[in-house]
């Protein structure tokens, strides 16, 4: 039976969760993971960015710059550039019409920490345009040299803006 169309025109769902916290192996030990929120995004990839080398790549190798709602169609996208550094997602418009807070709302910088080799390998394909579904827990993260709070509301942007998803499911569309 086919996928379902990917309808990235909602918004993500969250919900609450009783997952205990569990621990994940990484190259430089063990890392804690703190379910927040179960968590389902049907988004655009807007930008994606591999990383290798900081503190947090033990885990999350990858961050995707996700958008929902209208900010894929023409009337948003054509106005709106992306890019990623450092971690963070930058977006920019020159064009002064445009509603920015619905563009906060209806994008996220996502750093992403795949539950295993099939997901990871999921992840890490996913290019800029591609339509995706993901499924997994908003997680804390508690790991030698860092820690991480995810982010469990939309409207917020900047450092400590960020969803930290432990994806258990990706689809491509």
């Amino acid at each position: 039976e086919a996928e379902a169309a990917i309808d990235w025109r909602r918004d993500p769902l969250q919900e609450e969760t009783g997952r205990a916290p569990f621990a994940v192996a990484s190259g430089k030990g063990e890392v804690s993971l703190s379910p927040r929120a179960s968590y389902a995004i049907s988004a655009v990839a807007e930008h994606t960015e591999r990383y290798w080398f900081d503190p947090p790549a033990v885990v999350s190798p990858l961050d995707l710059a996700l958008s929902w709602g209208e900010v894929p169609t023409p009337a948003y996208r054509d106005r709106l550039s992306f890019e990623q550094s450092w971690r963070f997602v930058f977006w920019r418009t020159e064009d002064m019409e445009l509603d920015t807070g619905y563009v906060i709302a209806h994008t996220a910088n996502t750093h992403v920490i795949p539950a295993n080799a099939n997901v990871r390998r999921a992840l890490l394909a996913l290019d800029r345009g591609d339509e995706v579904r993901l499924a997994g827990l908003l997680v804390d993260v508690a790991a030698p040299g860092f820690t991480w709070e995810s982010s469990l509301v939309r409207t917020d942007h900047g450092d400590k803006g960020c969803e930290i998803l432990y994806v258990e499911s990706v689809v491509e569309g």
